[in-house]
């Protein structure tokens, strides 16, 4: 008999498995570690202008990543992983620790009171994996930030932003943020490619832009305060609640 096809559990990253976001929180990193606090806090002020103003997530997400123009790809990666360390082991309030080592959905609840990572996502996310399902995070967020992240989960693949490098370096411009539509295509992509059954796959988000790639599968679960648009939206539906 030939083998049922895999299940897989997509998972948005910012607002969903983590209570912080990503992007922002790297930029803040490194800008600490250059002494241009001043820089970042203008940039991200801007950032939030140009949503006060009605710019949509992608066009916000392009912004983004121009702060990383001229940069060099490894370093940036490494930045990457100094951040990600420091956030495992309490700095700037956040502690972070792989499931089973006494962190998140291993019974130690590091990623508890001031966590990064939702401990009831990393409880479902363990779950999955007991259950020998794929775990894919899906992010407009980029490798540099969610790399280390993927490893503490286990090895969960990545569905996210890339941008531009040409000679090794950032260009500060991206093709497709993987926002909205863009991620449903991922994850359409990604089943078919890896061989994973959608029906019988689940998802989880926290925004009405997750709502595509959620809709694609078997088990939506919205990751959101009751009453929050994808709540509403999940609720006439019929998806599942996590409540945070």
């Amino acid at each position: 008999m030939s083998e049922p096809p895999r299940a897989a559990a997509y998972l948005d990253v910012d607002g969903t498995l983590t209570t912080r976001v990503t992007l922002f929180e790297l930029l803040r990193f490194d800008a600490a570690e250059r002494g241009a606090e001043q820089e970042a806090a203008t940039f991200l002020r801007g950032i939030a202008t140009m949503r006060e103003a009605g710019a949509t997530r992608t066009e916000r997400n392009r912004h983004y990543f121009t702060w990383w123009a001229g940069r060099p790809v490894g370093d940036v990666v490494q930045v990457g992983r100094r951040w990600f360390a420091s956030v495992r082991t309490g700095g700037a309030g956040h502690a972070v620790g792989p499931p089973g080592d006494g962190g998140p959905g291993g019974g130690g609840g590091a990623a508890g009171r001031g966590g990064v990572l939702r401990p009831q996502v990393v409880s479902i996310i363990e779950r999955h994996r007991r259950a020998g399902h794929v775990v894919v995070l899906v992010s407009g967020s980029f490798a540099p930030a969610l790399v280390p992240l993927a490893e503490v989960l286990g090895g969960a693949h990545l569905l996210v932003t890339d941008p531009e490098v040409r000679e090794g370096r950032f260009t500060g411009r991206v093709a497709v943020p993987m926002i909205g539509e863009a991620k449903a295509r991922a994850v359409a992509e990604h089943a078919r490619r890896e061989g994973i059954s959608l029906p019988r796959s689940a998802a989880y988000g926290d925004d009405l832009s997750d709502a595509g790639y959620m809709g694609l599968t078997g088990r939506p679960t919205v990751v959101a305060v009751p009453g929050a648009p994808l709540a509403v939206v999940g609720g006439r539906r019929g998806w599942d609640l996590v409540a945070v």
